[in-house]
């Protein structure tokens, strides 16, 4: 008689290949069990990189609604925490695009991220040329 090659997940009763379980009793599949350490792993990153509390990093999330304190944008995965380089003190839950590469690209300076601003409500080229417009944006002459 052949030995069943699947095993059935005692968290997510999902049918799952042998080979998705660790050890001869495993009964929760690899990817529960990384679920679980996830969670477990960021609550223990946050509290020591950053002093918070258990239930302080919700907290903070949920006072943002749930969104990028920059962009706004709800992501579907955990908003990063921002912190200055220069004081260390922690400024609130990012996205990974504002919090990699909007702070970063400014390098954490307010006044280039109003310039930004600027730039993009007063653009320089239409200011001096008038307006042009992108090949993809021209109507075709055709």
């Amino acid at each position: 008689m052949v030995a069943s090659k699947t095993r059935q997940c005692t968290k997510c009763l999902k049918n799952r290949a042998a080979k998705f379980f660790s050890g001869p009793r495993g009964r929760i599949c690899s990817s529960c069990s990384k679920k679980s350490r996830s969670k477990a792993s960021h609550a223990n990153r946050v509290e020591d990189t950053y002093g918070l509390l258990k239930g302080e990093y919700e907290k903070l999330i949920e006072a943002q609604g749930g969104v990028c304190a920059i962009c706004g944008q709800s992501r579907n995965y955990r908003l990063n925490l921002d912190h200055s380089h220069k004081t260390g003190l922690l400024r609130g839950g990012c996205c990974r695009l504002c919090n990699g590469r909007l702070l970063t690209a400014a390098r954490d300076n307010p006044a280039v991220l109003r310039a930004a601003a600027d730039y993009l409500e007063n653009p320089p080229a239409i200011r001096i040329l008038g307006p042009r417009l992108h090949k993809d944006f021209r109507e075709d002459p055709s």
